[in-house]
């Protein structure tokens, strides 16, 4: 098990993937929010991460896996698990994660290098926490601050889409 430093790092829950009106087109946005439910930081992600993040949200498998079903397949015919996900930083407007494996018949940890929006589809699939870097805070917004949309029984339509609170 990695222990993680707590100073430097937030347990995050993903709060849901949204589209986001952003001048004259709507992007898909994954909000992770934090363990007090007060904070949300926003990654912006593309569509088919989204729809990927949304079906692990809902708990809906599809006939035949996707590529983070496959994934999450690979490590378990490998016999490697996945320990715990971190949103690590941001360069140049773009966030890099880590995926923090663990090889169960050589003992070792693995660390992989990965997109966020990947880390989160597969933590989802597999129960594993995610964290983000302390660091990120300066990137959250108030939770109290977003106009989401009411979910009738978990379902989206196309009046799911919400104006940016972060001005973009």
């Amino acid at each position: 098990m990695v222990l993680l430093d707590e100073e430097k790092h937030l347990k995050m829950g993903v709060l849901g993937v949204y589209k986001v009106n952003s001048g004259n087109s709507s992007d898909d946005v994954v909000f992770l929010v934090d363990e007090s439910n007060q904070f949300v930081l926003p990654i912006f992600i593309g569509p088919n991460e989204a729809m990927s993040i949304q079906l692990a949200l809902e708990g809906i498998k599809t006939e035949r896996p996707i590529t983070h079903d496959l994934i999450v397949n690979l490590l378990d015919e490998l016999h490697v698990e996945l320990e715990k996900v971190t949103i690590d930083g941001i360069i140049k407007n773009t966030y890099i994660a880590t995926l923090y494996l663990r090889d169960l018949k050589a003992d070792r940890l693995i660390k992989v290098d990965a997109r966020p929006s990947d880390s989160i589809a597969i933590a989802l699939r597999t129960g594993t926490q995610i964290y983000a870097n302390s660091s990120l805070k300066e990137q959250m917004i108030p939770k109290s601050s977003l106009k989401l949309p009411e979910k009738d029984q978990g379902e989206k339509d196309d009046d799911d889409i919400i104006n940016s609170p972060y001005g973009v």
